[in-house]
């Protein structure tokens, strides 16, 4: 066998030998500013997973209306991505902040911007030639800054009254994507790197109309689905706040199932673009024992009125009793003494989910949000699952 002939031989058998290796899927987590505010800032750049995680999406900067950006909480800002003080009062340590440790450690840090509270002036800085530049003129001044990885664009959403919206969102929107890519390729070009353009989206069919996804999808790198909140204590009746499957025949559109087929074979969406949305959350309902049920809205006693992390969560099983749904492959939990139920995601429900994109060769996960299943003893145990799943189809 001649060498040529060697080198070819060599390479299919690796090829055939480890089939999966260049399938490696993404975990991103987004990283809350302002959760330092809580549980003591359990969760500091240095305590995060990183070697479960492939991207950290910070959250959140947001747009004022000349496009300019501004952090949602800047207190967390400086103490997260400048890094630890330096004792002797000369500004930061230097590199300990978020962006650094996580390079570190082979993790890319995306700017993540806007949010559900925050997207407001999205409509206004879409609209104008001046707004869009201004945008991304200060999208490579803060990657500039901090040493961001790319940009998440979170506008909630187009086209959206409640935040402003008008009908003129939906080009808008896909202008201001061209006009930032751009500034991220010309800045790229002068650093000699690449800068991704992602966006959060929304699971539902009617949200998108207000989308040009065919133009979408060749801008974005990934696209994020929020295949969460399908339900919530803001609905009528209680029901699973992230089933993977349609969890019953009248209620097929609101699951991760549906978001994906939408988005892939509807739209036609490269799968290996899409993310899919794991929730490290549940929803509460108060004087509720049972699923499509009337309830008194969300538990503000035991949780938080954002939601129930699994970190609080956790603590409380033992008042609990845990039901399996197996058409939604999603638990829930129900308490008689406290007259509630809780739609969560726990590790059985997160290992279905993850198996998903390896099954439909989807391009990863997103996680809202990574401290949600930070336990006290530093176990993580959400992103544990979906770690050993990811990482055992490398070696399959």
């Amino acid at each position: 066998m001649n060498s040529g002939c060697k080198w070819l031989f060599l390479v299919l058998t690796l090829y055939l030998t480890f089939p999966a290796m260049s399938q490696k899927k993404e975990v991103i987590g987004y990283y809350p500013s302002w959760k330092w505010r809580s549980r003591d800032n359990l969760v500091s750049p240095v305590r995060i997973p990183y070697d479960k995680l492939t991207v950290i999406n910070y959250a959140f900067f947001y747009p004022l209306p000349d496009g300019s950006l501004v952090g949602r909480d800047t207190v967390g800002d400086a103490l997260i991505l400048r890094g630890e003080r330096d004792p002797r009062g000369r500004g930061y340590k230097p590199r300990t902040g978020l962006t650094d440790v996580a390079h570190r450690s082979g993790v890319k840090v995306m700017l993540s911007i806007g949010g559900w509270e925050d997207s407001k002036n999205f409509p206004e800085v879409a609209s104008t030639d001046a707004g869009r530049a201004q945008f991304a003129h200060s999208c490579v001044d803060q990657i500039r800054t901090y040493g961001f990885d790319g940009i998440d664009i979170d506008w909630e959403y187009p086209g959206y009254a409640d935040h402003r919206g008008t009908p003129e969102d939906k080009q808008n929107f896909t202008r201001l994507l061209r006009v930032v890519r751009d500034s991220l390729q010309s800045y790229g070009t002068l650093t000699g790197r690449e800068y991704p353009l992602t966006a959060a989206l929304p699971a539902s069919a009617s949200a998108l109309t207000n989308y040009e996804m065919d133009k979408l999808a060749v801008i974005l790198d990934q696209l994020n689905v929020m295949t969460y909140d399908f339900n919530g204590p803001w609905d009528p009746l209680s029901g699973h706040n992230a089933p993977l499957y349609a969890p019953q025949p009248d209620d097929s559109v609101r699951n991760a199932d549906a978001a994906f087929n939408l988005y892939v074979h509807t739209l036609n969406v490269p799968a290996e673009k899409v993310n899919l949305g794991v929730p490290f959350y549940g929803q509460t309902y108060t004087q509720c024992t049972s699923l499509y049920a009337p309830h008194a809205g969300a538990d503000t006693v035991h949780f938080s009125p954002q939601g129930a992390f699994y970190y609080d969560i956790v603590p409380l099983l033992n008042k609990f009793t845990r039901k399996w749904d197996d058409r939604a492959r999603v638990p829930y939990l129900i308490s008689t003494e406290w007259n509630m139920l809780i739609s969560y995601d726990d590790e059985e429900s997160v290992g279905y989910k993850a198996q998903y994109v390896l099954d439909h060769n989807a391009c990863g996960l997103i996680i809202w949000e990574i401290t949600g299943d930070y336990l006290p003893d530093g176990t993580t145990p959400l992103l544990d699952v979906i770690d050993a799943k990811f990482k055992w189809s490398l070696r399959k």
